[in-house]
Formats: structure tokens, C-alpha cells, sequence
């Protein structure tokens, strides 16, 4: 039997990132092992991937698109090609929309939970334990399909457009 990231100790597990916020700033790989960049941010539906430096690319990657979290990387279920083709974007997140560390203007009044899936490879180094509360304050705008420009007034009305949409 495979041993799964919940097969370690207990002193282990709690300092592996349990939760989105967390996991600003970690890899994101696709499906076939291309790293894509960093998490730049995250909201209820998506996770925003930052790739580079000078010439900036941003992948609106729907949370329905990700394997999991296996305590190094976070995975996709698309390869490179379909986050290039699907999910890039020029624009850069709105903090009204996004959980940005700069702005924290966004909260959620919950996140999908995080899915674990057993370690890839061996991990580089001790992962840091990196933990971010959500802004208490509450802001109501609306919310936008950052794949198709559609908006809405609620994360909920957002959850069922990114249910039936398929993005």
C-alpha cells in the first residue's frame, strides 16, 4: 500500500499547509509535470498562477481543476497546453475578488477544502509552516468569471456559473 501524506507523524502533518491561503507563493505543476509558476493568489473558484518576472502570465486556474496538494507542489489535472490555451490571462486579479497579501480586501465565507494527495517526489527541504488568517472586514461587489467576463453578486451565484459553464 502507498503511503499517503496522512500517513505521517502528527508532528509532521501540522506543519504541512492544511488550507488555499497557505499556499501563496508555493509551485504549481500541471498533470504533466510542467511547473507553471507561483500562487499568486486565491479566491472561493480560482487560484491565480504568476509566471515570471518581466513578462508577466497569469492562469486563472478554476479549483476544480486541481489534483491536490501533496506537501511540495500543488497539482493540476491539465497539462501546460490547456492552462495556455484556456486559462491565461493578461490581467492582473482584482483584490476585491482575490486574496491578495499586498491588499486583503477579499475574504470568503469559506474555501473548498483543500484536496491531499500523496507526495510526488522526495521533498527539497522542510517546508515552512506559513500560516495567513482571512480580513475580518466584510465588502460586498460583485464577483467575476475571470475565464468568460461574466458577473455576479454573490460567490454562490459564481459557484453554480463555474458549475455549469464547465470552465
Amino acid at each position: 500500500m502507498q503511503p499517503t501524506i496522512h500517513d505521517k507523524p502528527s508532528s509532521t502533518l501540522s506543519k504541512e499547509k492544511r488550507d488555499w491561503l497557505s499556499l501563496i507563493n508555493e509551485s504549481v505543476h500541471t498533470s504533466d509535470d510542467v511547473d507553471i509558476g507561483e500562487i499568486y493568489t486565491v479566491s472561493r473558484n480560482f487560484i491565480v498562477v504568476k509566471r515570471g518576472f518581466v513578462n508577466i502570465h497569469y492562469y486563472y486556474i478554476p479549483v476544480i481543476r486541481v489534483e491536490g496538494w501533496d506537501g511540495d507542489v500543488l497539482w493540476l489535472k491539465v497539462t501546460e497546453k490547456e492552462v495556455r490555451e484556456k486559462y491565461e490571462r493578461n490581467t492582473s486579479p482584482d483584490p476585491k475578488q482575490y486574496y491578495v497579501n499586498e491588499f486583503p480586501y477579499y475574504t470568503a465565507a469559506y474555501y473548498y477544502p483543500l484536496p491531499l494527495i500523496p507526495r510526488r517526489r522526495l521533498a527539497l527541504g522542510n517546508i515552512p509552516n506559513d500560516e495567513r488568517s482571512l480580513p475580518t472586514e466584510e465588502v460586498s461587489w460583485l464577483f467575476t468569471c475571470n475565464l468568460c467576463n461574466q458577473s455576479f453578486k454573490s460567490e454562490d451565484e459564481l459557484d453554480k456559473h463555474m458549475e455549469i459553464a464547465g470552465h
